[in-house]
């Protein structure tokens, strides 16, 4: 990724640089192909040479923030603002923000990756995130005929506002798109799960960014972001299964629209990054478009066309014309004709689905992280009564007023799906409560409150597997869920799993006591 440091070279003198600063260029021209081994190599090389130039601190700067060791980063931006304070632009460089994000983290090292998270609760997230890192390396470096030559480095931001500290995104945009994770300098950077109030994918996106940092690899940086999102959508989810990530009903839904009414969302609009779209449900369309246009084209051939692909795109040929040859295409507008077409002929889920709202840092009660509820008072005010004719043992008086809340028009609101089931196993309707709450987790994937209530629900009917199925979705949308961890503990148990059964158990250990126990025996 391009930076604010290259349009400041100029103004630090470049061409009176003497040999061995020329030297430190080549440093810098690496980083701008994301070749972060080559930037080291070299910048050890002129520094062993005793060069203490501009050039040479700027090559050592931004080698060190890839590297993750922020503190001595900002080391040398102070040598450089105290020689040159007007050409570094302090307002936007990444260096100490991204330092004060990162400050009482902790590191783990795997396999040509390393992870860092925040002490404490945070520590549930560790060995699942290098497993994730680990097999991504293995899957996608493969996918992609080559990976970047360096350990890839992981850091976990605790919060959603520490994530924007050291992603230098603007805060409105992360809250209005919902934007969680960045591949950026070298490396990937998620908020934690605990930041978002009910969880998130967070082991596909980590898929995700790292596939980001392949393609950027592997083209040296040539790919448009059109291209590498629709790479990394379709992909995320390979790392744990032989197959294509699917589209969400929620993102058919929108494809299906656009389809019928040409409403696409404009590949111009996000050529710079998803992250600036108007809406999460134009984000969600976007990347469903992209997601399905490189499904179109690998259909014409397969996955092996991909180390082709980047090498093209490497070389210098326009990316849009080596993808709509690659399809069988003469140009890319015929690829794009000819990919409208056939999403015509898909079948496209068209049910209505509500947009999650994105909730950033905050203990947010059920009523809040319902998009359907949360705006509404007469709904909040019939699903509080329903609460408490359910606390009291009254589920068809509490059915009828989480009905009221629900209501008869728009999409079905996930909160009272949830509920709903509830009143229902309770009413010994057993058939309707589970084919609601498979309703539920169809239309709401994400929405971890419908995977804990099936999990209860097939609990109480002994059906332990596919219950401990529906735990262990939960757990991988939000590991710090104590009630989750504990059916985990138990559910796994009692299928033989013992190995997975001891690692939910150190899970809870981390929870119970605040993180003082790392679970380790």
């Amino acid at each position: 990724m391009k930076t604010w440091f290259v349009s400041s070279l100029l103004s630090l003198g470049l061409m009176s640089l003497p040999a061995y600063g020329m030297r430190a260029q080549e440093g810098l021209a690496c980083l701008e192909v994301g070749d972060l081994a080559c930037a080291i190599e070299v910048r050890d090389a002129v520094l062993a040479q005793g060069d203490d130039s501009d050039m040479t601190r700027i090559l050592q700067m931004r080698t060190l923030f890839r590297e993750g060791r922020y503190d001595e980063a900002v080391s040398v931006l102070e040598i450089l603002e105290a020689r040159n304070p007007e050409s570094l632009q302090r307002e936007t460089n990444p260096y100490r923000n991204t330092a004060r994000a990162f400050r009482g983290m902790q590191q783990a090292e795997g396999d040509a990756v390393v992870v860092r998270h925040a002490r404490g609760v945070e520590r549930v997230l560790r060995d699942e995130a290098l497993e994730v890192m680990e097999r991504s390396r293995e899957v996608y470096d493969r996918l992609f005929g080559g990976a970047p030559n360096h350990d890839v480095l992981l850091d976990i931001f605790p919060t959603a506002n520490r994530f924007i500290l050291a992603s230098g995104l603007p805060p409105e945009a992360v809250r209005k798109t919902g934007v969680v994770a960045l591949s950026k300098w070298s490396r990937l950077l998620i908020s934690s799960p605990r930041a978002l109030s009910r969880g998130y994918g967070w082991k596909d996106t980590i898929a995700h960014e790292y596939i980001h940092l392949v393609v950027s690899f592997r083209s040296e940086d040539r790919t448009p972001v059109w291209l590498q999102e629709g790479l990394a959508k379709l992909l995320e989810s390979r790392w744990r299964e032989d197959k294509n990530t699917a589209l969400t009903v929620h993102q058919q839904s929108l494809l299906a629209a656009a389809v019928k009414n040409d409403g696409f969302v404009p590949f111009e609009k996000f050529k710079h990054s998803m992250a600036y779209l108007d809406s999460g449900d134009e984000a969600a369309l976007a990347f469903a478009q992209v997601a399905t246009l490189v499904e179109h084209v690998l259909l014409q051939g397969s996955l092996d066309a991909l180390p082709g692909i980047m090498d093209r795109i490497r070389d210098g040929e326009a990316p849009q014309l080596v993808m709509a040859q690659a399809g069988g295409y003469a140009d890319f507008d015929a690829l794009l004709a000819g990919w409208k077409n056939w999403l015509g002929t898909k079948s496209l889920i068209a049910e209505e689905v509500a947009t999650l709202p994105v909730i950033l840092d905050a203990d947010a009660d059920d009523y809040e992280e319902d998009p359907l509820i949360a705006a509404d008072m007469s709904r909040i005010r019939a699903a509080r009564l329903g609460d408490l004719l359910l606390e009291h043992k009254r589920p068809l008086a509490a059915l009828i007023e989480f009905r009221k809340a629900a209501g008869d028009d728009g999409p079905p609101s996930p909160l009272m799906m949830a509920r709903e089931a509830a009143c229902l196993m309770a009413l010994e309707r057993v058939d309707e409560a589970l084919a609601l709450s498979q309703k539920g987790v169809d239309l709401y994937p994400e929405f971890t409150l419908l995977w804990v209530t099936r999990g209860r629900l097939l609990d109480t009917l002994g059906r332990q597997r596919s219950a401990t199925s529906a735990w262990l979705n939960a757990h991988d949308l939000n590991p710090f869920d104590v009630e989750t961890q504990t059916a985990l503990v138990g559910g796994l148990k009692a299928l033989g799993r013992n190995e997975d059964a001891q690692r939910h158990a150190r899970y809870l250990r981390i929870l119970t006591t605040g993180g003082a126990s790392t679970g380790a025996r």
